[in-house]
């Protein structure tokens, strides 16, 4: 099989992910992580309706991979 692959930076996929506010209580984490998780789980549901698989993060960025059109 023969893949194609693309390539994503982390920011565009994880809701503001730039956003570096610290959180101030253990409630405040996780009411952020939870915003943070739902963004990015509506973004992987969106590139996958195109195919796209998620095989790794490394680093910044997201790989993704889906077979080739031949």
């Amino acid at each position: 099989m023969k893949w194609s692959y693309k390539v994503i930076p982390v920011d565009e996929l994880i809701h503001e992910y730039a956003d570096h506010d610290i959180a101030v209580s253990k409630e405040a984490a996780a009411r952020r992580r939870a915003t943070l998780a739902t963004g990015f789980e509506q973004k992987l549901n969106l590139v996958g309706e195109d195919g796209w698989e998620l095989v790794a993060i490394l680093g910044e960025f997201g790989v993704f991979k889906k077979p080739k059109n031949e």
